[in-house]
């Protein structure tokens, strides 16, 4: 069984577990973050946290601790956003191809009445949030999900639009978990 040790976090000095952050390193001049980064690659290692990233930034903190004059794109957070959707939708589309995936709102709802699953994701804006999902939720720490559109989830599965998913308890959902929680950290920031 793998220990979840702390490690501080460059930027706060807060602890987190290594795989709940991000890592950034310099590359050609550029400051960039590797949202792939495995746990025992070397750079900076910080907490999700947009804020502190953004301020960061702002007093060039990541030049001191690089020791280096380092050029940061305007669309520099975003495009962590961004790679960190596609990191989870990537996970979605693996889940579906590993037959790890419920698919539609009946399926989900028998794999939640069966406790099969651990990851729901339900589009923004649907309205099939029911007493189910809130329960499960509740009770079971089932991990609910609204950050992305019927269309991005139908299209991570080779579908038009789709609802509502849920990935099976497995492995891949562990990870999933930890993605969708350095997204969230990221996004509520």
């Amino acid at each position: 069984m793998e220990k979840n040790i702390k490690y501080s976090c460059s930027l706060t000095g807060n602890l987190y577990c290594i795989k709940e952050m991000l890592l950034f390193r310099e590359m050609n001049n550029f400051l960039v973050c590797d949202v792939n980064a495995k746990v025992n690659e070397k750079g900076i290692w910080c907490n999700p946290n947009r804020k502190e990233i953004e301020k960061a930034i702002e007093k060039q903190v990541f030049d001191g601790l690089l020791n280096k004059k380092l050029k940061i794109p305007s669309f520099f957070l975003e495009s962590i956003e961004n790679n960190l959707k596609l990191k989870v939708l990537n996970l979605i589309g693996l889940a579906r191809k590993a037959g790890l995936l419920e698919i539609g709102y009946e399926k989900v709802s028998h794999a939640l009445k069966k406790n099969a699953v651990d990851v729901v994701i339900i589009a923004k804006g649907a309205e099939i949030r029911n007493s189910l999902f809130e329960e499960k939720d509740d009770k079971y720490k089932i991990l609910l999900n609204k950050y992305f559109t019927s269309e991005e989830i139908g299209k991570a599965i080779g579908y038009k639009k789709v609802l509502c998913v849920a990935l099976i308890v497995s492995k891949l959902s562990n990870t999933l978990k930890l993605d969708f929680y350095r997204l969230g950290k990221f996004k509520l920031n």
